[in-house]
């Protein structure tokens, strides 16, 4: 049989029941495909185990998150081995006593703050991971523990760790080359070259199941949550999102950088480049065909799939008459920024370079305009540069979609749907392919925004027919009968 790839997110484990039920979807594949599972942490234990690491750092007491990170897995254990827990309980317990003795070497670790979430963070797979493998071996399913650090081998990047896939792809073989028994998986991390844990991000565990996707040529990979698939907009925002049947994974990429929270963008790396399609499918509606993801989709009438957007953004803007036509401009800004270790989300340029503007995360505010006042301090001196201005409170849109190139007009409606609305545009900036037209708004206007495209590109366009009825007679009287009771 074919190896598939499912993996769990933390809403799909969130408690015994829950646990039960994802029981039964493997005991129903396991019938068609060998398995290998990845798991995330309990939902809502990643969160804790952060406040935990937060607190430990700045001094604060953290006994209550601890509490309630002890009792959520205790209840859960409870409920699952009433008759058998003393084993599990024990296993439990000793990593407890593991992640305890982490944090009471918090003054060790202070210099390198990430480094030091990583080896908190961790424990929320290897306490789900521990439980459920155990409750699977005890429902019929021979299964166990794989501690993804063993295995997945990254760099220094402690929380959002390179993967380095040759070294780690035969890591994998080579450790399962003699295992049996369903192997699950701790999702989300992994280690360094010197056998330190590292995160690959939040949200990573679908990133590992691409990677052990990818590893070990799966036929399939599914990433089980809690939503039907991929939505075409933010549901809590676009009351009428509707989940995408079908993308390619370029699509899914540009609406997971732009927002869209189902699926976390490097996930698609790996399994592009083995290609493996990713299938999203809901835990609590199982039947539901969800979302398919690979290589090509059939474009037909599906221009947009799909309208993402990042709130709060702020945008930072570089002008100045000196710099028409001088080169090396935007290398300078790059580098200078990269320096700092910061992030460019958007960037949008008037063709002479006379003004260039970026977006960027609000947290690298104050460091950006430090870096390019250093960088570009003669330019300002000789007033080469009139400006550096920095706008906040914005959001960024992005329309995606492949099939855009091949049906001109798209930006046109974009812009023009929102112009009728008075929607102002500050910033904008497209790819030559077309697939994602991204642009700024003010954070105020981006709901509306979001509303307004859905409308405008997936809901069906009522056709009106005017009927104009002069004199009722007979005839005229039992035709506005007749359309009453339509």
């Amino acid at each position: 049989m074919k190896l598939k790839i499912i993996k769990f997110g933390g809403s799909s484990i969130a408690d015994a029941k829950r646990i039960r039920n994802i029981t039964e979807l493997v005991k129903i594949r396991s019938k068609k495909s060998n398995l290998a599972i990845v798991v995330s942490a309990i939902g809502g234990v990643t969160n804790i185990l952060n406040s935990i690491a937060e607190k430990s750092i700045k001094g604060i007491s953290f006994e209550k998150d601890f509490y309630e990170l002890i009792s959520k897995h205790v209840e859960i254990i409870n409920n699952l081995f009433p008759k058998n827990k003393k084993k599990v309980q024990g296993d439990f317990d000793s990593y407890v006593v593991l992640l305890k003795s982490q944090i009471d070497n918090v003054e060790a670790m202070v210099s390198n703050r990430s480094e030091y979430f990583d080896t908190i963070l961790c424990f929320g797979e290897i306490f789900s991971s521990s439980i459920i493998s155990r409750y699977f071996s005890n429902c019929g399913i021979p299964s166990e523990q794989l501690d993804s650090r063993d295995v997945i081998l990254t760099n220094d990047n402690f929380g959002q760790a390179f993967v380095h896939y040759q070294k780690t792809f035969n890591q994998i073989r080579n450790y399962l080359k003699t295992k049996n028994k369903i192997q699950i998986i701790t999702g989300f991390i992994g280690a360094n070259s010197d056998g330190k844990t590292t995160t690959l991000g939040r949200n990573g565990s679908d990133y590992t199941a691409s990677i052990f996707g990818a590893a070990l040529n799966a036929s399939a990979i599914e990433i089980w949550t809690d939503v039907d698939g991929i939505l075409s907009a933010n549901p809590k925002i676009v009351k009428a999102a509707e989940p995408i049947p079908h993308m390619t994974y370029e699509e899914a990429m540009e609406l997971a950088h732009a927002g869209a929270s189902v699926i976390f963008p490097p996930s698609m790396v790996p399994a592009l480049y083995k290609n493996i399609p990713i299938y999203i499918k809901n835990t609590f509606n199982p039947n539901y065909s969800g979302s398919k993801i690979n290589n090509h989709r059939s474009l037909d009438n599906n221009s947009v799939i799909g309208i993402s957007s990042l709130s709060n953004i702020s945008l930072v803007l570089l002008q100045g008459a000196g710099l028409v036509s001088v080169k090396g401009t935007i290398g300078r800004i790059f580098s200078s920024l990269a320096g700092e270790n910061i992030n460019i989300i958007l960037i949008s340029m008037a063709f002479s370079e006379h003004s260039v503007c970026f977006a960027i995360k609000p947290k690298y505010d104050d460091l950006s305009i430090r870096a390019l006042r250093a960088e570009f301090k003669n330019e300002i001196a000789r007033q080469q540069i009139d400006k550096i201005k920095l706008e906040k409170n914005l959001s960024l849109v992005a329309v995606v979609g492949e099939g855009m190139r091949q049906n001109p007009g798209i930006s046109g409606r974009v812009f023009s749907t929102l112009g009728l609305h008075k929607i102002s545009i500050i910033a904008i900036a497209q790819g030559s392919s077309e697939r994602n037209i991204s642009f700024i708004v003010k954070k105020r206007d981006a709901n509306d925004t979001l509303n307004i495209l859905h409308r405008e590109f997936f809901q069906k366009k009522e056709q009106k027919t005017h009927i104009y009825l002069v004199g009722i007679g007979d005839i005229g009287l039992e035709l506005l009968q007749i359309i009453r009771k339509l």
